[in-house]
């Protein structure tokens, strides 16, 4: 008796040590490195949601002098009023941005000014939506100031009891199932405070729109010690201001598109984008390459902020998706899916209104529908899979070594484009 006992007991705490290892060894998820904020539906709502004006390390999270550099970015909207509306509606942990062939270790805010819904609008009156402008904060980190935000993030999801490793891209479940007055959200909060703010806010970008929606221009800067420095964007011949146009009669195809200055060089999808009705009329090799050009732009190991210009990223989504939906058959053609991005993480698209070419947000809402697209998506993949190389080969140094070449493509801290 006294055997069956111990015997007993010994399992039990053996289940209970295979447990604490299993939650100690928890993996990064695509929802740990990009957080989506669900929307509120009613204005008196938003001050649950992290402001601008926000106290962080050293200041204000983006601060107003900052963003009044920017010119109006909704629909000619006051700058001061549109300050005052901005709240983060994601949030992206990065160990490696690349500037200048180096690894930045970052955290991204997607700030989009959000406000009662407006005529021509599909929300229903009254309710709350995100207006199509977007600002991004990119705030640099120093290695031990990464390492301890990736710390703090990691006791925050072990209290919440959360494994998120195998869910696809979606509204944070815990900010979705708590609400943004939960201790979830109180504690991203918590750490965005601590670990960000003026002092390491590196760069500011925007999207902007014109009045009537079918209109938008992409700029952005770095901050210095001696001021800002505009943005070169990369194939437009030293442009710091990239616009895109396109008529707003249809929400299926591209029509009278115009992209100025016209990106230069190879994986160009002007012809798409000018005029996709076209598309069936034209040839084969044309209709591969686009396809194959759509994979590549989508592909964050082959192109990344340094070689591909904004409006090509921004546009690729809804390209893809009119492309392959005149032309199913590119989907399975050997070119595209060898230049196709791929990984052991959940890659579904789980957002709505994927192929409207009206749409070129990449991460954040658009009036009420949650926006993802593609890169986005394959991003955080590339992301999750370099914070589990690199816990792996910390905790196993022999595994350095037997690396498979998905595993050498995703090493954290030390990838380069190719």
């Amino acid at each position: 008796m006294t055997c069956r006992i111990v015997v007993k007991a010994l399992f039990a705490m053996a289940c209970m040590m295979a447990l604490a290892s299993a939650k100690a060894e928890t993996q990064w998820g695509m929802n740990d490195v990009t957080l989506i904020y669900p929307l509120p539906y009613y204005p008196q709502e938003t001050s649950q949601l992290v402001s601008p004006q926000l106290s962080g390390a050293g200041g204000a999270l983006l601060p107003e002098k900052h963003f009044l550099k920017l010119p109006a970015i909704n629909q000619g909207e006051a700058k001061h009023i549109t300050y005052q509306n901005l709240r983060v509606v994601a949030v992206r942990i990065d160990p490696c941005f690349l500037f200048n062939g180096e690894c930045l270790h970052q955290v991204r805010l997607v700030w989009q000014p959000l406000g009662k819904s407006s005529y021509g609008s599909s929300t229903r009156f009254g309710l709350l939506e995100a207006k199509d402008a977007a600002v991004h904060s990119l705030h640099t980190l120093d290695a031990a100031a990464f390492n301890a935000l990736l710390e703090d993030y990691s006791t925050l999801r072990e209290n919440e009891g959360m494994d998120l490793s195998d869910e696809p891209l979606q509204v944070h479940p815990a900010l979705s199932e708590q609400g943004l007055g939960g201790s979830f959200a109180q504690g991203l909060r918590e750490l965005l405070t601590k670990h960000i703010g003026e002092r390491n806010l590196w760069r500011v970008t925007a999207m902007s729109t014109f009045v009537g929606g079918d209109q938008w221009t992409f700029q952005g800067f770095n901050i210095r010690e001696d001021g800002t420095q505009d943005i070169v964007i990369p194939r437009t011949h030293g442009a710091s201001q990239q616009r895109f146009s396109t008529s707003s009669l249809t929400q299926s195809d591209f029509s009278n598109g115009q992209l100025t200055p016209v990106p230069l060089g190879n994986d160009n999808l002007q012809a798409l984008l000018r005029n996709s009705r076209a598309l069936q009329s034209q040839s084969s090799p044309l209709l591969r390459e686009l396809a194959t050009s759509v994979a590549r732009i989508e592909n964050p190991n082959i192109h990344t902020p340094e070689t591909m210009d904004c409006v090509s990223c921004h546009t690729a989504q809804a390209a893809g998706s009119v492309l392959f939906s005149r032309v199913p058959s590119l989907k399975n053609d050997p070119q595209h899916i060898e230049e196709a991005f791929s990984s052991s993480s959940p890659l579904l698209n789980l957002s709505t209104r994927q192929g409207s070419t009206q749409i070129l947000r990449a991460l954040g809402y658009f009036e009420r529908y949650l926006i993802l697209s593609r890169r986005v998506i394959n991003e955080t993949a590339r992301v999750v899979e370099r914070l589990n190389a690199s816990a792996t080969n910390e905790k196993n140094p022999g595994m350095a070594g037997a690396k498979s070449r998905k595993e050498v493509v995703a090493n954290a801290f030390s990838i380069s484009p190719q």
